[in-house]
């Protein structure tokens, strides 16, 4: 019996403590708070389908400044990175040698203008035969044609701009020796950037999307080069900076990339564009029309793809799967599982899941870009 008492003594004095516990973990659970949120109320907006396509700035001319005579360099006159002009002498040959061959095959010109004069007089006379007028008449032409010959070599001891444009650092200094290898030497090169080129590659879809607003039939590369407007961003431009025309569409897909070449013209007169800069061209592809769009910064993703948080008239999240269609800078256009004027959690959206109780900030109802 005392052994008894005692075993049941030890079962009350432990369930005792089990209750105590207990009763201190449920005193330890703090209510249950709403999550204060912030949210907007979905509308419907204007807006117009825009292909986003990268691209790399290109020159639309490039040419390379080459001694054509040979001689020791004499002088450069321009900085280098400078804009000249067309025509510019940019930099100068010894022109002497070249000078006075110029001066020799003139007076060589005089002398066989002088003696194919006199056989025709003799000839005239019967004083001398038809063949030796002939031969003065050739030996006349041939100096007429090495005074050209000089002339040139006396023009490309000057390297001229071959068009308006940027010019790059110098290749050789002067008093270097130069044009004496085969095909000159390269002193320099020039670039023309008003206008410049922006080329990117286009998908096959995409392509498909720009052939749609195209009359049944036509070719892109005839009907949408110079007439599709083009916009231009560059790195850290969150708008585009630069508007130009498509210029040039490939005529075929590449089979390995299964892309096309495409090249827009951009008029740059204030050279805002450069040569080799990163590009973020903007295409219209279809007109004006109406669509729903939220924020990028809301929406979330998982296996089940694209969702996001909405609030129901319990003030409770309901998770919404969705299905996004075009982008539009930091907005996405959402094509199913949204209304509008549904309330979407916007702040907040980390700390709540589905069924959680929410308040929405006083005042806070709104969209955002």
């Amino acid at each position: 019996m005392d052994l008894s008492f005692k075993n049941m003594s030890a079962l009350v004095l432990v369930a005792s403590l089990v209750s105590a516990c207990g009763d201190s973990k449920n005193a330890a659970v703090p209510p249950h708070k709403p999550i204060v949120v912030t949210v907007a109320t979905t509308s419907e907006q204007q807006v117009s389908d825009v292909l986003e396509l990268d691209g790399v700035v290109a020159p639309s001319a490039t040419v390379n400044l080459v001694a054509r005579v040979a001689g020791y360099l004499q002088g450069a006159s321009f900085k280098d990175g400078d804009q000249v002009r067309k025509g510019q002498v940019l930099f100068q040959i010894e022109p002497e040698p070249y000078r006075e061959q110029v001066r020799l095959n003139e007076a060589r010109l005089d002398q066989t203008r002088a003696e194919a004069g006199r056989q025709e007089s003799l000839l005239r006379d019967k004083a001398t035969s038809q063949s030796s007028v002939e031969n003065a008449r050739s030996q006349m032409k041939q100096a007429e044609v090495n005074l050209r010959l000089a002339q040139i070599n006396l023009d490309y001891s000057q390297v001229r701009a071959s068009f308006d444009g940027v010019v790059g650092r110098r290749l050789v200094d002067v008093g270097n020796y130069v044009g004496a290898t085969p095909g000159g030497t390269v002193l320099g090169t020039i670039q023309q950037v008003s206008p410049a080129y922006v080329g990117f590659a286009i998908s096959e879809r995409d392509l498909i999307r720009l052939r749609a607003r195209l009359p049944p039939g036509s070719h892109p590369g005839k009907s949408l080069a110079g007439r599709l407007k083009v916009q231009a961003a560059l790195q850290g431009e969150a708008k585009p900076s630069a508007t130009g025309v498509l210029d040039f569409i490939d005529n075929s897909l590449g089979s390995g990339t299964g892309t096309m070449q495409l090249r827009a013209r951009f008029p740059n007169t204030d050279l805002h564009l450069i040569p080799g800069m990163y590009a973020r061209i903007s295409i219209e592809a279809g007109a004006p029309r109406i669509a729903l769009l939220l924020p990028n910064a809301v929406m979330q993703s998982d296996q089940q793809g694209s969702y996001i948080y909405v609030v129901d008239g319990e003030s409770k999240a309901r998770r919404r799967n969705i299905k996004l269609g075009q982008h539009f800078g930091k907005q996405s256009e959402v094509v199913e599982g949204l209304k509008p004027g549904e309330k979407v959690v916007i702040d907040g959206v980390g700390n709540v899941a589905e069924g959680q109780l929410v308040q929405v900030r006083a005042g806070a109802d709104r969209a955002r870009s």
